[in-house]
């Protein structure tokens, strides 16, 4: 099972103000009043907290901890490991179903979140008479969903699409720096699998990988086959040009994670 740890990593967020509204958030506390009444403080106390206009101490990240199940130290210093972060189990997919201990054939009542993003095995289909990552649906396989994400909604609102439309994809290679660097974790809007407009899109490369690239339609309007330019950010890759039948578009660049 792998922790997902990047509450405190998404960009901008390194103040103690931020990574205590995360968690809150991410306690489905909806609003700072609420979070406030819920502790038993101020709402004006907790605000001031939670905007970065005063800093709280050991002992209120303690309190703010246990409410928000996380850890005093994460709130403090962003260095620690929140602990309410649901853990992953790659035997269950489904966001309905009790996570298995195979080590006692018992389940239990820990359960993968209905918001939650799944992250995509970027080479699950490389060697092996590769691996078929789509499904007739349209949906990803299980087989390669490896992991999954949980965004505090105020991210989420950015992407402007629901979790269940969000897929995550980690960025091999340098064929698009600097604008997405190696390592990177791109997030994808599966339900445009089209280019238009141009932009940064992930395709399924014809090896059975995953690679995310800029597309732009350079046919004439109505002019068939369409055909399709291929660029990377990085100039040292040169642009290619395809019908648009011979590249298959997994979804729209909305956002990256980026260490």
């Amino acid at each position: 099972m792998i922790y997902v740890e990047a509450i405190d990593r998404l960009p901008g967020m390194v103040t103690m103000g931020d990574r205590l509204r995360a968690a809150r958030l991410l306690a489905r506390y909806s609003s700072a009043s609420k979070a406030a009444e819920a502790l038993g403080i101020s709402a004006s106390t907790y605000r001031a907290h939670e905007n970065g206009q005063n800093e709280f101490g050991p002992e209120e990240a303690e309190h703010y901890a246990r409410k928000f199940n996380t850890t005093a130290a994460h709130l403090l210093t962003g260095n620690a490991k929140p602990s309410g972060l649901t853990t992953f189990d790659p035997d269950r997919v489904g966001p309905d179903v009790p996570r298995k201990d195979r080590s006692r054939g018992e389940s239990t009542e820990e359960m993968v979140p209905v918001d939650r993003i799944d992250e995509i095995d970027v080479t699950a289909g490389l060697g092996g008479g590769g691996l078929a990552i789509i499904e007739a649906n349209g949906d990803f396989s299980a087989e390669v969903v490896r992991d999954f994400w949980r965004l505090p909604p105020w991210v989420l609102s950015r992407f402007n699409a629901q979790p269940g439309n969000i897929k995550a994809f980690p960025s091999q290679g340098d064929s698009m720096e600097p604008t997405i660097e190696d390592g990177d974790v791109v997030f994808a809007d599966v339900r445009h699998r089209v280019p238009s407009p141009p932009g940064i899109y992930v395709l399924a490369d014809e090896f059975g990988g995953v690679v995310i690239k800029r597309l732009e339609v350079v046919s004439r309007p109505r002019e068939d086959p369409v055909i399709v330019r291929i660029i990377s950010d990085n100039p040292r890759h040169g642009p290619k040009d395809l019908t648009l039948d011979e590249i298959n578009i997994l979804g729209r660049y909305v956002g990256r994670f980026t260490v």
